[in-house]
């Protein structure tokens, strides 16, 4: 099956890793035929197509079975990906195909293109009742749907006004500034929260990572962010006994799993998620060095999530934080080594064994992300210690 959130999430995660378009582009390619393909097309569900959760490979109609639908989330993060292709194409020179695919201008061909036809939906429907991240609970209201929502509208934004659609453009920042005015609903004080009947989520992990604009909003080291790291830490080093056994062997890090009392397959740690720690470590790595010194509050708050020492600063806390991310990556490796690194969904709470769906395409998509995010900080850290000043 291909997974309409996995799959928006996993091409995203090509392209953004991607050390030029032309490596991806091809593949790209390909994954705009296939949205253009299962857009158009009536739904058997009595949905909109562009919330259907999967559909089967290689014909593109929606999965019959039972499932939760809709999935609210889709749209959005497909339309997100595709835009931030689309301004690619355009700077490689090659907007006659972003005319004919993505934005066309004319909604008789496509519905305006792959890109404004789920942006379209997104504006008219991101209040509506859907399905959470793990496809489990329905809500209008989940953080992670939020939180991703509003990063889809920004980026078309943009990718519409460099198509000459400043109308298009003010309509999605503005729904934008309407969905963020709801978003602090979310921060208890403590931490932030899923949803009000699915609380202690590492969704909302996933989202501080795939939702982030670099805007101040839930920034990587602000408190709201910090304290749910504490609060989820708490919760999967108390609920996991492979988390206790490993800390006893002394292997650094921690697994993180969906969510409070899980029991799906188990209800373990999954790798995916553990990867999207990793990746919001390295982050908060990276804006140390570019933020300054965080104030007494963030750096009790760094203390508590990640052990980091007293008084440190600039490079020497940005290598502490980086420590920290090298210590979560460090533990999936010891799960997943013996399996020759092919990923599986989970890892046993009880054993440290891979178990559930194997390779799991959003497992690498994340881990891949988390990798590139290190090494820029890396180097980062590497330019602030050759800087001399004279």
């Amino acid at each position: 099956f291909h997974w309409e959130r996995d799959g928006a999430l996993s091409t995203h995660a090509l392209l953004a890793t991607a050390g030029k378009l032309e490596d991806v582009d091809s593949h790209l390619q390909h994954y705009v035929q296939w949205v253009l393909k299962v857009q158009n097309q009536p739904d058997p569900h009595n949905i909109d197509i562009r919330t259907e959760p999967k559909y089967t490979i290689p014909d593109g109609k929606p999965f019959m079975g039972s499932w939760c639908r809709p999935q609210t989330d889709g749209p959005g993060l497909r339309a997100k990906t595709l835009a931030e292709y689309g301004m690619k194409l355009l700077e490689a020179g090659k907007e006659d195909y972003v005319k004919q695919n993505l934005w066309t201008g004319d909604k008789n061909k496509y519905n305006g293109g792959a890109v404004y036809h789920d942006l379209d939906w997104l504006v008219n429907n991101w209040q509506q009742n859907g399905c959470d991240l793990w496809e489990e609970i329905q809500s209008n209201d989940f953080f992670w749907g939020r939180y991703t929502m509003r990063a889809s509208l920004e980026i078309g934004a943009r990718f519409a006004e460099k198509m000459g659609d400043k109308a298009s453009a003010d309509h999605y920042r503005a729904v934008k500034s309407e969905i963020e005015k709801t978003l602090m609903a979310h921060y208890d004080g403590g931490f932030v929260f899923e949803s009000q009947s699915r609380k202690k989520d590492s969704a909302v992990i996933e989202a501080f990572n795939v939702g982030d604009l670099d805007d101040g909003i839930f920034p990587a080291l602000g408190k709201e962010v910090l304290g749910t790291v504490i609060t989820l830490n708490d919760l999967f080093c108390n609920s996991y006994d492979i988390n206790k056994k490993d800390s006893a062997a002394g292997v650094p890090g921690i697994l993180y799993g969906r969510y409070e009392n899980d029991n799906y397959d188990g209800g373990n740690p999954w790798v995916l998620l553990s990867a999207s720690l990793a990746q919001l470590i390295y982050r908060q790595a990276g804006a140390v060095l570019q933020a300054g010194p965080p104030s007494a509050e963030i750096y009790g708050l760094l203390q508590k999530a990640y052990g980091i020492q007293a008084n440190l600063s600039g490079k020497e806390l940005a290598e502490a934080l980086l420590g920290a991310g090298d210590g979560v990556m460090l533990r999936i490796k010891k799960h997943v080594q013996d399996g020759d690194f092919h990923m599986q969904e989970q890892i046993s709470r009880d054993t440290g064994m891979q178990t559930s769906a194997k390779d799991l395409t959003w497992n690498y998509a994340n881990m891949v992300k988390a990798f590139k995010t290190r090494k820029a900080v890396a180097a980062a850290i590497s330019a602030k210690q050759k800087l001399v000043i004279v």
